[in-house]
């Protein structure tokens, strides 16, 4: 028995998109949003960019905020897991 899926268009970088996921319309909302305002943070200062190369570097942008946040969350998990072993 499969679920019904979400599906909805949105406006990324002026152009739109149809996306299908499993999660609420309203998050899918708020990602697109996001990928938006990074879009346009990085090509406000990379305006002689292609699309495909301002998505790269949006991707890029994200990535890293991704992989610094997992760090942040693996140094707290540590302190926490280490606070405990020390009780």
């Amino acid at each position: 028995m499969s679920e019904e899926k979400n599906r909805l268009t949105v406006s990324i970088y002026g152009k739109n998109y149809t996306i299908v996921g499993d999660e609420s319309p309203e998050y899918m909302r708020t990602l697109a949003g996001y990928v938006d305002e990074v879009m346009h943070r990085v090509g406000q200062g990379n305006t002689r960019l292609d699309t495909s190369k301002l998505a790269i570097l949006t991707a890029l942008n994200i990535a890293n905020d991704y992989f610094r946040l997992r760090q942040k969350y693996e140094e707290l998990e540590n302190k926490l897991k280490n606070g405990k072993n020390r009780s």
